[in-house]
């Protein structure tokens, strides 16, 4: 008889009652029932413990499954007394705490056992590769008993199988590579912690309530980059902030299935109704948290505070990477990326992305702008959903003793009614905030309101617009964009007696507003960014955290760092670079574009290089040993160009490359030995029969290295006490790097993970135990500095020749080449 049980304790240490959480419109143990009862068995049991009996046993009875009682800590014991009372022969194992597991998979393996026990002994049997919380195992009840008898070990009690296939020397046990369509282990679907809980509840938002699911659809949502990649927005909620943060996070979340943090005691006083509405607009309860997550529970963090308490923002670093939405304090060194939306007013700081297409602008706009200040009928006026300066009664009373139909949106209707001068109740509208806003502009003639997000959506309906000054900043912000502007204290009939007085000036021309392009979903650009990595210090590793380092520069899709420790400029964030395809593609097509012509093209010309390069070595080397064939080791040896140089030197050669395409052509078209092999997980002896060489090389192949710290060690490691070891590689410090930064940094490739300076260069190397013996500056551009540049200088002119002398004697060529010895 086969039995299939699901363990289940209440009393779980990590997350508590995990088993009883709320997942989509059922628990936590009703979702793993269910896939389970679609596996074919002969009874069907939850067996658990005494004080978790009662509160189990309801659900279980509703999935079809028994419950049976046994001890809370010894589940082995506990699996061995049901397997006497029911004479079972074999017991299908799974765990309460997965609610996705792969029936049809299941049942494959139920196959499987029984094809293996007709032919052989078979004590244990489960697939390996399934995602981490997808599987089941399969034991024979009556080894499991003698295993019980001959196992003592705590963990083996506690955790079954290993009665069994930990000791081989008693059981057969067979793990079985899962097939293709399941095999996924780099998902994770068990619940364990309470990141663990939130994926779940995203796949149920994802897939439906619908389940048990089958498993190509799991694998599918636990795919999807809302799953994979969590993002949580963390608005401001402070009274006195303004409605806006929250509204755009909380469109973020309904967009991407981002999660969004607002704390217990948050004071915006508008909370609950944006929320009802998000509600009503799709946002789950669940997306809500008011308690920080625990490190490493989301891929990204987005916050739109306007300005970062330096304490909150270490904190939230501290969790995960952090994409800051027009941040406006002094504390964005804490912050991976920087998106500037709305334009803001006199910060130092660069961003990483500048865009106010950012803004969703309305569809309904006004078909003519008005021809003087006489036309206009209908006024809004609005400063968001708190109105902190109290600027909005002021100014509807102002603006309706001039005549014009004004509305007023307050928090409170008839509280603001009851402060107006009765002659004047009847010319103001007062509403409460209006959902979608934007989209009711176009009925107004003139929007009065404060700078963000409304006045640029007032303008971009094709309404006049004027601004009060809310605050100092507001003001200037305010002005420095074009816009007219009321400063609070002049306020009243006068002031927008002047404030009116010229049209034109209440339809700003700004380049921010004279776009004609469409705007673009935040969501989906957060999205992209979730799938972003932050990066510590190729060489310290981790010896600091990451946003401790100073930034020097920010582009689209990077963030650079300077390492506080050795110096090391490197990228600290980025959403492209990591999978590289060093294919035959990168080396005809990706390398023409950027040099004109193919690397195989291009293979005399670096061949050149390359013959001085190993003239260079073989001064160093020889001088000081008396080796006759010495064996040189090249990494990143792409198509063999230095192999064939320093082999026409009297080198033995070797060369390792990741390159399938130019590992074969080295073996194939020039007979070298080459190994298909990613340094430094590469084994010399294996490979080549050789412990240690006399030179290692990489030409421009260094700065491709996340982990510099383990190339370093590993060069070290195979080079020969006193051996050289010389690399070329882009300098940060060159013609381009001093006087074009911005644009060297935009133009340094993605995979480009380090950017060396020749002045930090040794200090580096010696702590891998190199001194530096020569620093060669190559890539000589003229052309490069600012002046000839400007100028237009042509290359045979005695100025460039000048400038060419200058940037050699300086040392500042766009690359630079370094040669070392081991100490």
């Amino acid at each position: 008889m086969t039995i299939l049980v699901v363990q289940c304790r209440i009393s779980s240490t990590r997350l508590p009652g995990k088993a009883l959480l709320e997942l989509g419109n059922k628990t936590v143990l009703d979702w793993t029932l269910s896939a389970m009862k679609k596996v074919k068995a002969d009874k069907y049991y939850v067996a658990t413990d005494k004080d978790s009996f009662e509160q189990l046993e309801e659900i279980a009875g509703r999935n079809g499954f028994n419950m049976f009682e046994g001890p809370l800590e010894d589940v082995l014991e506990r699996f061995c007394m049901l397997a006497k009372k029911t004479k079972a022969d074999v017991i299908i194992r799974a765990t309460a705490d997965n609610p996705f597991l792969f029936y049809d998979a299941a049942n494959s393996l139920v196959d499987q056992y029984e094809r293996r026990a007709q032919t052989g002994k078979c004590d244990y049997i489960t697939y390996t590769g399934l995602p981490h919380g997808s599987g089941i195992e399969i034991l024979n009840a009556k080894s499991l008993l003698k295993a019980k008898e001959l196992t003592d070990l705590p963990y083996d009690h506690e955790h079954v199988g290993p009665a069994l296939y930990n000791h081989p020397e008693h059981f057969t046990s067979i793990m079985i590579p899962a097939p293709k369509q399941w095999n996924r282990p780099d998902l994770r679907s068990t619940i364990d912690t309470k990141a663990d809980y939130r994926r779940a509840l995203a796949v149920v938002r994802k897939l439906g309530n619908e389940g048990p699911y089958e498993s190509d659809k799991i694998i599918r949502g636990l795919d999807d980059d809302s799953i994979k990649n969590p993002v949580l927005c963390v608005p401001s909620v402070r009274k006195g902030r303004g409605t806006g943060h929250l509204r755009r996070c909380l469109s973020v979340a309904v967009s991407i299935g981002a999660d969004v943090y607002i704390p217990e005691n948050a004071g915006l006083e508008e909370k609950d109704e944006l929320l009802q509405e998000a509600f009503e607009n799709g946002l789950e309860k669940s997306q809500i948290i008011t308690i920080l997550p625990e490190k490493g529970e989301y891929s990204l963090i987005v916050t739109d505070a306007f300005v970062l308490d330096r304490e909150f923002a270490l904190k939230l670093a501290e969790l995960a990477p952090v994409a800051a939405i027009d941040e406006g304090s002094l504390n964005t060194d804490l912050c991976d990326y920087l998106l500037d939306i709305i334009p803001s007013y006199g910060l130092q700081r660069p961003a990483n992305k500048v865009s106010p297409s950012y803004i969703t602008l309305p569809k309904n706009k006004k078909e003519t702008k008005l021809n003087s200040v006489s036309d206009i009928k209908s006024v809004l006026v609005t400063v968001g959903g708190e109105d902190p300066a109290g600027l909005v009664l002021p100014s509807a009373a102002a603006l309706s003793q001039k005549g014009f139909e004004v509305t007023a949106i307050v928090q409170n209707p008839d509280e603001a009614v009851i402060q107006v001068e009765d002659e004047l109740k009847s010319k103001i509208k007062f509403i409460r905030p209006v959902h979608n806003l934007r989209e009711t502009l176009f009925n107004y003639d003139l929007v009065v309101t404060h700078y963000g997000f409304t006045a640029f959506e007032a303008v971009a309906a094709g309404c006049a617009v004027l601004l009060l000054g809310t605050t100092p900043l507001h003001i200037q912000l305010a002005q420095k964009y074009g816009f007219k502007c009321l400063a609070s204290q002049n306020i009243n009939r006068e002031g927008f007696d002047s404030a009116l007085s010229e049209i034109s000036a209440l339809y700003p021309e700004s380049p921010y507003l004279s776009r004609d392009s469409n705007s673009h979903d935040l969501g989906n650009f957060v999205r992209k960014l979730s799938r972003g990595k932050r990066i510590g210090c190729p060489v310290c590793r981790g010896a600091h955290q990451t946003f401790e380092d100073q930034i020097v520069s920010r582009i689209e899709k990077r963030t650079f760092r300077r390492c506080r420790t050795c110096g090391m400029l490197y990228i600290s964030w980025t959403t492209d670079g990591f999978d590289t395809n060093y294919d035959e593609k990168y080396f005809f097509d990706s390398y023409k574009k950027q040099y004109g012509r193919t690397y195989l093209e291009d293979f005399k010309a670096i061949k050149t290089q390359c013959v001085r390069r190993i003239s260079v070595i073989d001064y160093i080397f020889r001088n000081k040993h008396k080796v006759i064939t010495p064996a040189v080791l090249d990494v990143g040896c792409a198509f063999g160009p230095f192999l064939d140089a320093a082999n026409d030197a009297g080198w033995q050669v070797f060369g390792t490359d990741i390159s399938q395409e130019a590992v074969s052509y080295v073996q194939d078209k020039l007979h070298y030995p080459a190994s298909l092999s990613a340094f430094p997980a590469f084994d010399s002896v294996t490979e080549f029969g050789i412990k240690e060489f006399d030179v290692v090389t990489m030409w421009y192949v260094i700065e491709h290295f996340q982990d510099l710290d383990s190339v370093l060690k590993a060069v070290s490691k195979v080079l020969k006490r006193g051996g050289v070891f010389a690399f070329s590689t882009p300098s940060a410090s060159g013609v381009s790097g001093r006087f074009n930064t911005q644009s060297f940094f935009q133009s340094s490739p993605a995979d480009h993970f380090t950017l060396w300076e020749p002045s930090r260069a040794s200090s580096i190397l010696r702590r891998y135990g190199f001194r530096v013996q020569r620093i060669v500056s190559t890539g000589h551009h003229p052309e490069r500095f600012p002046n000839l540049a400007r100028d237009k200088v042509k290359p045979n002119s005695i100025q460039y020749a000048l400038y060419a002398a200058a940037s050699r004697f300086f040392g500042l060529g766009d690359t630079f080449e370094v040669y070392c010895i081991k100490e």
